[in-house]
């Protein structure tokens, strides 16, 4: 992975596509605009405010085929999901009824790095489920560049 400073962060320009398929529907929303990406160990730590609902994002990637997303609304926690390469992973994600933990299942992730400007594109595709049934299936592709 490109050598960034592990102590400071550094501006980002990214754009995010995710691809939700429920019950035959499918939309697509597209976020764009600058962040933050710093270095910590194996993880790169994205960071970035989205503009329509003012929620926190953290991106956390790791080279070893691991991905969190965590979103936050003040200081509560809004969702979080967790995603590894062939495996199960966990969301716990808000309904009325108070947050809901579903398990995801990646069904592909990629991850490109490139030196000069440091810039990466990751690809994941993966689906939700409770109790062995698939409740949906989606796609998020993400670029950013220094």
């Amino acid at each position: 992975m490109a050598e960034l400073p592990v102590d400071k962060s550094t501006v980002i320009e990214y754009r995010l596509e995710t691809v939700i398929e429920q019950e035959g529907e499918r939309e697509v929303f597209l976020y764009e605009g600058k962040g933050k990406i710093v270095r910590m160990g194996e993880w790169l730590y994205l960071r970035y405010e989205e503009e329509h609902t003012n929620n926190k994002v953290t991106i956390k990637l790791s080279q070893a085929g691991k991905v969190t997303i965590i979103r936050r609304s003040g200081e509560e926690l809004a969702s979080r999901m967790s995603f590894e390469t062939a495996e199960k992973g966990s969301a716990l994600l808000p309904t009325p009824a108070g947050m809901m933990e579903l398990e995801t299942n990646t069904k592909r992730l990629l991850q490109n790095y490139q030196d000069r400007p440091f810039s990466g594109t990751i690809q994941l595709d993966y689906t939700l489920g409770s109790n062995n049934q698939v409740l949906g299936n989606y796609g998020l592709s993400l670029q950013f560049t220094t």
